[in-house]
């Protein structure tokens, strides 16, 4: 009985082995990729909360089209494909709006009054995504340059395992849709 556990231990330890030898900087970049688009994503409530409060509208052309603008400067100076990096962000904000409409329709269903304490938006819910920008840039980055044999389907596979069930596959599949170019 131990040996047989010891020897299915051993060849199942083996099995591990030999996959992370064959892929662990893809696999570990792409790991990060995930939880800073899941962090990104865990901050839609919070824009949700502040929007509901305010009664500002989901859509925020404006701002979108300056951090847009400065997340296509910031990739052409760190050697990242422009057009790549403003596509991936773009897809975070439509998420991030999905994510932010269907709770809209669930307050409005439920006459949710204003959430106490208030959120407040300029202070406490954009610097966390400021501070992200900077952190998916470099991702994308690694993902550009990485010779990526991973198929889409096990990226899919992996942002499913990371980012948080929250979050639906409607939204999971939006936030990751720019990567599909990259990964063959």
């Amino acid at each position: 009985m131990i040996k047989t556990f010891f020897f299915t231990s051993l060849a199942g330890l083996s099995l591990a082995i030999f996959s992370c030898v064959e892929q662990p900087v893809k696999d570990e970049n792409n790991k990060v990729l995930l939880e800073l688009m899941n962090k990104r994503l865990e901050v839609a409530p919070s824009v949700a909360k502040s929007k509901w409060n305010t009664k500002a509208p989901i859509n925020d052309p404006i701002r979108e089209k300056t951090i847009l603008d400065s997340v296509e400067a910031r990739a052409s100076r760190m050697g990242l494909d422009k057009h790549f990096a403003r596509d991936f962000f773009q897809a975070q904000f439509e998420a991030g709006k999905k994510v932010q409409t269907q709770l809209h329709e669930k307050w409005e269903k439920e006459a949710q009054p204003p959430f106490d304490p208030t959120i407040n938006l300029a202070t406490e819910v954009r610097p966390v995504l400021d501070s992200l920008t900077p952190l998916l840039l470099v991702e994308l980055k690694k993902i550009q340059l990485a010779n990526n044999k991973q198929s889409f389907e096990n990226f899919k596979k992996s942002a499913r395992n990371i980012i948080h069930t929250e979050f639906d596959d409607n939204v999971v599949e939006i936030a990751i849709k720019p990567i599909k170019s990259h990964l063959k």
